[in-house]
């Protein structure tokens, strides 16, 4: 503190005793001096410091209490007026005040205008003051969300008529008398903005001269950041006229209970004084400290209602906690308990500032940083990183470490206590307050709402009775435990919802509870139920929707109104001004496929266009669906529209699995307890050029999708892609029938068309079990013996398989065979196929002959990477192989995997999976055969891979047109046993030949 603050605070001490025992108009003199030396106070300090936010709100109270002195027809009540306004646009624009502030500045800046002896530089100053803050009202409503919902109904008058008020204000001070050099420059460019937003505003968005109006955007962040240019210029005291005097009571009783006495400022010291020092007797004064630790005072403060603290007295904590925080300094003068250098001390400032955050903002919803998202307060943001900082300056073994977690508390919701702020620290949270000794508890409370959290927010279950247990241990009287008591059934609420049981809802979830048990338990009756309840609810209020739903709870009333489809009119109003509303995430993306439902399902002239138009949005959105996807795909197919089939077919591909439980309670879930689990990216889907180029590349001569286009999968619809044209084509809505029992003539129309030649494949919902390789395409010959198949998921998969190098199969052979011991009988064959087709191929498992390995794992792994084919010959579960040991790897997560793959396993076969992991192909089966001809199978293709060289698609085909071909002729080197199967078995039918299959290139 400077030699002139120190004098000025001393005068202020020495004035507020000479107001002893006046009363009223008598107070005006010294209250005016106090409230003039406070400013002095703040401009020295630096407007927008944190230091400086106490004294500035210490300013305007006084100045606030002589505005409520002065008469409304007293003359200079127009200069007190200006100087409160001033404060309060300072207080607002640059120290994150409440709304409050800027409201009444508002009102009395106008009231200081209507004073025709206000001087000429004070009315310059109040218009420019008043338009920053009619400035910042506007870009409120331009904020994302209120600009989305402006767009959609139109942004409200205020907005406009605030735009045009800042317009005219600052034309008047650039028309007045000069002001100075930065006061015209800080006009001009708050005019360029308001003209700028009139024109957004105006629809006339033509004439919006961007890189003019982002140029004085930047300056407009630094005049919130920095405050608007001095104007300690104006000269002249204020009341410098006769004032009436009028004695006030000796004893005065006090019109309103007193807030709890505060100490005074502090003494005035001549040794340095430092920033922590400051914060520190200011926290002393805040608990009546009486030399115990900081941390202890802390803990004290942590447990004060707001309310009960005068504002300025917490500003002013405020401010000093901040400004050591941030500063970090080492001067001479901090808590004896160890240095102002030592880590825990430094950590120690960061635990006051987050605390008194915390307070402001439960005072009055304010804090630097603030944003207009209806998410977390930039004041619990900037607590939540204090705090993250104090877990790495202060020991768990330190005493102050249980503050630290305890303060933690101050950023829990009461109606959303698992969201919000204490996320930016949940994760680390539990850990560090493991290694409390002795722990609190509160603390040990704290510590599983934090992993409660992590939990959550990763997706993963969660242990209700865990938290539930350490909340009986808290106190009943402490501030935390009623928000622990909410989160504890918000726990248990999502782990029966998870669980798939019955559902009971307790009142502390909220009103949309009700709602929540109808759609887990499908029961259509009670959703009707609540939601004529909510509607009710509605129109109960003073003014019908004077408390609007947020665009959250419009988006889950929508789509439960859709799941009803008694009143789509209604389910429409709210699903599509939700989706216009709502930020980026898979809500928003869910909400436009339930608005693309909608609009289908009603059907009203013009809706067919916006149900399009709605599932385009919805293709582009975060955390996509596959179910939702796939079914818009089966839409565009039945109407014959193949450019967005395309899209939808590859964005269904791409997107994750349909979770198990019903989305829409997934998502009220979300809107109740404030948790999101993480949503993926939109999907990369490739252009159909680019697919086109891929196939090219393989070598096929089309790429056929194959996808239902009703609900039950009665009929199916068949894009194709021609490679040569870079054309995507909707060739036919086919009846579904099996190829194997019956002749329809309509899947022969489609495939008679691209045979002879390879084709490229992706069925999809079931369709993959088809065997279209034998449809009969005209005199008696079936596809097989026509063209060669091979199975890919999506055009995204082609481009990925093309970019694959294929090594010859015989560069490096690798066979895992028997690893358990439940295989005895594949060790024979892949004794035979390794010696007649690659007698250098490495072996793990169990065999007839050494082995590298014993088919561990680590040895699968060790080898798969570098392999040129890998024929598994052991237990296969989905993508899992049953190793040695007891042991599973799942294949299609092992990194850098390649080569042809071939499965002995003669059960459905996980193909596209397998490619994703890096395989160029896999030979699998659409369904289970006999062991024995599932081993002639493969051992013929190993045979059509090596001594007839054929890809390993055509070699698959080979090996079906054999077993097809009555008058087959047998290679000579088959064994005994497959000579006995094929004497044994009628391999020319269907159901074996057409079991074989290929996915890959």
């Amino acid at each position: 503190m400077d030699d002139e603050v120190a004098k000025l605070r001393a005068e202020i001490a020495e004035l507020r005793r000479g107001l002893s025992g006046l009363n009223g108009p008598a107070q005006l003199p010294r209250l005016v001096q106090i409230g003039q030396k406070l400013q002095m106070i703040y401009w020295r300090i630096g407007p927008g410091q944190p230091a400086a936010l106490g004294d500035l709100s210490a300013a305007i109270e006084v100045w606030d209490e002589v505005y409520s002195l002065i008469g409304p027809d007293d003359p200079v009540r127009g200069e007190v007026a200006f100087r409160l306004g001033q404060l309060l646009a300072a207080r607002h624009s640059t120290h994150g005040g409440a709304t409050k502030d800027r409201e009444t500045g508002i009102f009395v800046l106008d009231e200081a205008l209507t004073f025709p002896d206000l001087s000429p530089t004070a009315a310059g100053a109040a218009r420019l003051s008043l338009a920053l803050l009619h400035l910042t009202r506007t870009m409120e409503a331009l904020s994302p969300a209120s600009a989305r919902a402006g767009f959609l109904t139109g942004l409200s008058p205020g907005a406009q008529d605030d735009a045009v008020t800042a317009t005219r204000l600052l034309r008047e001070v650039l028309d007045g008398p000069p002001l100075g050099t930065a006061i015209t420059t800080a006009a001009r460019t708050l005019l360029t903005i308001a003209e700028s937003i009139q024109q957004l505003l105006g629809g006339d968005p033509t004439r919006l001269d961007l890189g003019r109006m982002m140029e004085s955007l930047a300056t407009l962040q630094r005049l919130q950041r920095d405050g608007l240019p001095s104007t300690t210029w104006i000269t002249g005291d204020p009341l410098d006229y006769p004032v009436a005097v009028v004695p006030g009571d000796e004893d005065p009783t006090p019109a309103v209970p007193p807030r709890r006495p505060v100490r005074a400022d502090p003494p005035v010291v001549t040794e340095p004084y430092s920033a922590r020092r400051a914060a520190r007797d200011r926290l002393a004064a805040l608990t009546d400290g009486d030399g115990s630790p900081g941390w202890e005072q802390a803990r004290a403060l942590l447990l004060t209602d707001p309310s009960t603290l005068a504002a300025g007295d917490l500003d002013t904590f405020v401010g000093a906690a901040v400004h050591a925080a941030a500063s970090g300094d080492d001067v001479a003068g901090g808590d004896a308990a160890g240095g102002d250098d030592e880590p825990a001390e430094r950590g120690v400032d960061q635990v006051l500032s987050a605390i008194g955050l915390c307070l402001r903002e439960r005072r009055d919803g304010s804090g630097w940083g603030a944003d207009d998202a209806e998410t977390t307060s930039g004041a619990h943001r900037a607590a939540a990183a204090q705090l993250r900082t104090a877990v790495t300056l202060v020991p768990p073994d330190h005493p102050a470490a249980a503050v630290v977690v305890e303060a933690v508390g101050g950023l829990v919701d009461d109606a959303r206590p698992l969201s919000g702020a204490v996320a930016g620290i949940a994760d680390v949270l539990p850990g560090y307050a493991a290694g409390i000794p002795s722990r609190p508890a509160t603390v040990t409370a704290l510590a599983e709402l934090c992993r409660t959290v992590t939990a959550l927010r990763a997706g993963a279950p969660v242990e209700p009775d865990a938290l539930a247990a350490a909340l009986a241990a808290v106190p009943t009287d402490h501030p935390v435990r009623h928000p622990l008591a909410v989160a504890v059934a918000q726990a248990r609420l999502v782990a029966a919802v998870h669980a798939g049981g019955p559902v009971t809802v307790d009142p502390a979830v909220g009103r949309l509870g009700g709602l929540l048990v109808a759609l887990h338990h499908d029961d259509r009756p009670a959703l009707r139920a609540a939601l004529d309840t909510l509607d009710h609810d509605d129109r109960a209020r003073p003014t019908p929707h004077a408390d609007p739903a947020s665009p959250a709870v419009s988006a889950v009333l929508g789509a439960a109104h859709l799941r009803l489809a008694d009143d789509l009119d209604t389910a429409i109003a709210l699903l599509s001004g939700a989706a216009r509303t709502l930020d980026d995430g898979a809500l928003r993306t869910r909400t436009w496929w339930r608005l693309a439902e909608a609009y289908r399902s009603r059907g009203a002239v013009g809706d067919d266009e916006c149900s399009r138009d709605a599932a385009r949005h919805a293709l582009r959105g975060a955390g996509p669906d596959r179910r939702d996807a796939a079914r818009f795909a089966g839409w565009m197919l039945a109407e014959g529209r193949g450019a967005e089939a395309f899209h939808a077919l590859e964005t269904a591909a791409a997107a994750p699995g349909s979770p198990t439980v019903d989305p829409l309670v997934l998502d009220l879930l979300a809107v109740l307890t404030g948790v999101t689990p993480p949503a993926g990216p939109p999907p990369e889907v490739p252009d159909p050029a680019t697919v086109a180029a891929a196939v090219r590349e393989i070598g096929a001569v089309a790429l056929l999708y194959l996808h239902p286009t009703d609900a039950a999968g009665r009929t199916a619809g068949v894009l194709c892609l021609d490679p040569a044209t870079d054309r995507l084509d909707v060739l036919a809505n086919v009846p579904v029938t099996d190829p194997l029992a019956s002749d329809d003539p309509g899947w022969a129309a489609v495939m008679r068309r691209w045979s002879p030649g390879s084709l490229l494949l992706a069925a999809t919902s079931g369709l993959d079990r088809l065997a279209l390789p034998a449809v009969r395409v005209g005199d008696g010959r079936q596809l097989v013996q026509e063209a060669v198949i091979s199975h890919v998921s999506s055009g995204a998969q082609v481009v990925r398989l093309a970019a694959r190098s294929v090594a010859s199969v015989t560069d490096a052979p690798l066979f895992v065979v028997n690893p358990r011991g439940d295989r005895d009988h594949e060790m024979a064959e892949v004794l035979a196929v390794r010696r007649l087709c690659y007698p250098r191929s490495v072996c793990l498992g169990r065999a007839l002959e050494p082995v590298e390995g014993t088919g561990t794992p680590d040895d699968v792994r060790k080898h798969v990477s570098t392999a040129s084919v890998v024929h598994l010959a052991c237990g296969l579960r989905g993508t899992e192989l049953h190793l040695a040991d007891g042991e599973v790897l799942d294949v299609a997560a092992v990194g850098g995997a390649g080569g042809l793959l071939l499965l002995s396993e003669s059960t459905v076969g996980p193909g596209p999976a397998l490619l994703d992991a890096g395989f160029v192909g896999v030979v699998g089966w659409r369904w289970a055969v006999p062991a024995p001809v599932a081993a002639l199978a493969l051992f013929l293709v190993h045979l059509q891979l090596v001594e007839h060289r054929r890809s390993p698609a055509a070699a698959v085909a080979a090996v079906q047109r054999w077993m097809l071909d009555p008058d087959r002729v047998l290679p000579p080197a088959l064994t005994g046993s497959h000579l006995n199967t094929v004497t044994t078995s009628d391999l020319a039918g269907p159901a074996l030949w057409a079991a074989l299959t290929y996915s890959g290139r």
